[in-house]
């Protein structure tokens, strides 16, 4: 009985769904929580995620954590350049 010749470009791989970091998905105040025990308990803390939970959840906290901050600091400086721009507005209409 002969077997079906099969090559190695004509093996498929099966599509798999792309990795959703979880800690994205949580709500503010969740995020906060675990956020604040993080930083409280900094070099501590990544290790007993990375013991407990993994390479893979650790990486997903380091990843939320550095987005969070990223954002944070995106949005302060948002509002430091709207209020700059904005006392340079009024002290020049007042002047003019």
């Amino acid at each position: 009985m002969a077997t079906p010749l099969v090559l190695w470009h004509t093996v498929a791989m099966a599509p798999s769904e792309p990795h959703i970091n979880p800690f994205l998905k949580l709500s503010f105040i969740e995020f906060f929580a675990v956020q604040a025990l993080t930083i409280a308990f900094f070099p501590i803390s990544l290790v007993v995620c990375f013991l407990a939970y993994g390479p893979q959840t650790t990486r997903d906290l380091v990843e939320a954590l550095i987005r969070d901050w990223l954002q944070t600091l995106l949005i302060a400086l948002t509002l430091m350049v709207l209020l700059v721009s904005g006392l340079i507005w009024g002290v020049l209409a007042w002047l003019a």
